[in-house]
């Protein structure tokens, strides 16, 4: 019994010790990319619609 608590804390210590560092790494270049392709798209300048001058 003692040792299977052991082997579940060792793989949640583990997972948190690199699962879940990739998976925030992960998120924030996400949200940095999204973010920065927002800005590009407002910064652009828009094109005139057919007819218009």
């Amino acid at each position: 019994m003692l040792d299977s608590i052991n082997h579940s804390i060792a793989l949640m210590a583990h997972g948190l010790l690199t699962e879940l560092p990739a998976q925030l790494v992960t998120a924030a270049v996400m949200a940095a990319g999204a973010t920065a392709l927002r800005a590009f798209r407002r910064r652009r300048p828009r094109k005139a619609e057919d007819g218009e001058v």
